[in-house]
C-alpha cells in the first residue's frame, strides 16, 4: 500500500458517488427479494430458505477467493480498478436475473435465482474489496484520509438507500398497474444506472493505480496461497471481528427484508411500506454524517460498543410494542439504523486494522485478503438471515398460498426480539476485540516505514 502522495479533497466524493449508484442498483435485490420469491413465484418459505442459504454459502466462499484473486493477480488496469470497470455489468446482469420469473417449474425458477444470486453476490466482493484497496492504497498510513473515504462509502450508501427507497416502489406499483411485472421492469432499468454509475470511479482515480510491472515481487502478491491462508487463521483479531460483524449484518439484513412481512401481516397497513423504508434511509443517511465526528472520538472499537448496546435497546422496543401500530416499527428500526452509522463510519479500516496487526506481527502482507472478509461478513449475515426469515414464518404460521400469518402477535415479539438478541450477541463479542486507536496507528506507521526501505 503505498502513500497518498497526491491526495486530492475530491476523492472522498467520487467514492461517495460510486456507492450511491451501486447501492441504487441492487436496492431491489436487496429489500425486495425474498418477499418476491415467496409471494411472486410462489416458491415456498422452506425452499426460499435453503435456496437461499446455498446460495449465500456458494457466494461467501466465492468472496474468500475474490480476496485471494484480487490480492495475487494484476491485469491491464491495475489490481484494483480493473475491477470497477467489469464488476458492475455482473452484478446488473444477476440482478435481473433473480427477477426473471417466466411460466416454468418451481423448482426451475429457484435454480435461475440461485445462479443470479451467485452472479450479484460475486460481482459485489469484487467491486467492494477494489474500492477498499484503493482507499487504502490512496490513503497511505493516514487515519484521517483512511476515514473520509471510509465515512463517504457509507453516506454514499445511505444516500442511494434513500433514493432507492423514494422510487423503486411507487415506481413497481406505477408498472405493475400496466399489466407488466413492476419488479423486473423496474430492475433492469436502475440495474443499468446502478453500473454505468462506477465508471467515474474507474476514470477518476487513474493517477492513483495504473499497471505495475513490479506487481509480482512487491508485497501481497509474492505470498505464496497455503501462506496466505495459514496467517490469516491465525489472526485472532480477524476471527473476533469476523464473527461480530455476522452478528450484526444479519440484524441489518433482517430490518430490510422483514419490513414487508411485519406491514403486511402483524399490522395490515402495507402502504406504510414506503414511508418506512423512507424514514429507515433518514435515519440512516443522518447517523452516517452523525457517526463520523462520534466514531473520531471515540475510537473504532468504543463506536462498535455503542452501538451494539443502543441497537440491543431500540430493537427491543418492537418486541413489547410492536403490534400496536406501525409508527413503533418506524421510529424503532429509523432509530436503530441511524445507531448503526456510529461503527459504519469506520467502514472496512476495523478489518485493515486486523491486515495492519498481521503484517506488524508476521510481516506477511495479507492487507488486501483480510480486507475482503470484510464482504464476507455481510455474506455471512445474509446467509443467516435466509434461515432466520424461514424459521419466523414458519414459527408465526406464515402460509405463502393463502397469504396469511396464524399468529400475527408471535410475528411482531419474533421479529423484535431477533433483532434485539442478535445486536447484544455483536456488543459481547466485540468486548473481546483488542485493536484500538493507538495500537492501528501504530501498526499501520510501522507498516508503511517498513513497507518503503523495502
Amino acid at each position: 500500500m503505498s502513500d497518498s502522495t497526491n491526495w486530492k479533497k475530491s476523492i472522498p466524493w467520487v467514492f461517495f458517488a460510486a456507492e450511491t449508484s451501486l447501492v441504487l442498483g441492487g436496492m431491489i435485490a436487496m429489500s425486495y427479494l425474498i418477499f418476491y420469491i415467496t409471494d411472486r413465484m410462489l416458491i415456498t418459505a422452506v425452499v426460499m430458505g435453503a435456496i437461499m442459504l446455498v446460495a449465500r454459502i456458494a457466494d461467501g466462499v466465492l468472496g474468500i477467493f475474490t480476496g485471494i484473486i484480487i490480492q495475487k493477480l494484476q491485469l491491464k488496469h491495475g489490481q484494483y480498478r480493473t475491477w470497477l470497470l467489469y464488476g458492475p455489468f455482473i452484478i446488473a446482469l444477476g440482478t435481473t436475473l433473480c427477477f426473471f420469473n417466466p411460466n416454468i417449474p418451481m423448482m426451475a425458477k429457484a435454480v435461475i435465482v440461485f445462479i443470479g444470486y451467485i452472479l450479484y453476490g460475486g460481482g459485489n466482493s469484487f467491486v467492494q474489496l477494489s474500492q477498499n484497496g484503493l482507499l487504502a492504497k490512496i490513503s497511505g498510513p493516514d487515519m484521517d484520509h483512511r476515514m473520509a473515504i471510509a465515512a463517504k462509502l457509507m453516506q454514499g450508501q445511505q444516500a442511494g438507500t434513500i433514493i432507492g427507497s423514494l422510487i423503486t416502489m411507487p415506481l413497481i406499483l406505477w408498472v405493475d398497474k400496466t399489466g407488466a411485472d413492476g419488479y423486473s421492469v423496474i430492475q433492469v432499468i436502475i440495474a443499468a444506472l446502478g453500473a454505468l454509475g462506477q465508471l467515474p470511479l474507474f476514470f477518476m482515480t487513474k493517477e492513483y493505480e495504473g499497471f505495475d510491472p513490479n506487481f509480482k515481487s512487491a508485497g501481497g502478491a509474492s505470498i505464496k496461497l497455503g501462506a496466505i491462508f495459514g496467517e490469516t487463521l491465525k489472526n485472532g483479531q480477524l476471527i473476533i471481528l469476523l464473527l461480530a460483524d455476522a452478528f450484526r449484518h444479519t440484524a441489518y439484513i433482517l430490518v430490510m427484508a422483514l419490513g414487508v412481512y411485519y406491514f403486511n401481516y402483524v399490522v395490515r397497513a402495507p402502504e406504510m411500506i414506503v414511508f418506512a423504508m423512507t424514514a429507515q434511509s433518514i435515519g440512516a443517511f443522518l447517523g452516517s454524517f452523525a457517526g463520523q465526528p462520534i466514531s473520531r472520538k471515540l475510537g473504532k472499537k468504543n463506536s462498535a460498543l455503542l452501538t451494539g448496546i443502543l441497537c440491543t435497546i431500540i430493537y427491543a422496543g418492537i418486541a413489547f410494542l410492536g403490534d400496536r401500530g406501525p409508527l413503533v416499527y418506524i421510529i424503532c428500526t429509523a432509530a436503530g439504523l441511524f445507531s448503526l452509522g456510529i461503527v459504519n463510519a469506520c467502514g472496512v479500516n476495523l478489518y485493515l486494522d486486523c491486515g495492519e496487526y498481521l503484517l506488524y506481527k508476521s510481516g506477511k502482507d495479507n492487507r488486501t485478503f483480510t480486507m475482503s472478509f470484510f464482504g464476507i461478513g455481510i455474506k455471512i449475515g445474509m446467509a443467516l438471515s435466509s434461515v432466520v426469515i424461514a424459521f419466523l414464518l414458519d414459527a408465526s404460521g406464515y402460509d405463502g398460498a393463502t397469504q396469511s400469518v396464524a399468529d400475527v402477535h408471535l410475528m411482531g415479539v419474533l421479529i423484535g426480539a431477533v433483532l434485539a438478541g442478535l445486536n447484544l450477541g455483536y456488543f459481547l463479542i466485540m468486548l473481546c476485540y483488542g485493536i484500538n486507536e493507538q495500537k492501528s496507528k501504530e501498526y499501520a506507521e510501522h507498516n508503511f516505514k517498513a513497507t518503503q526501505t523495502a
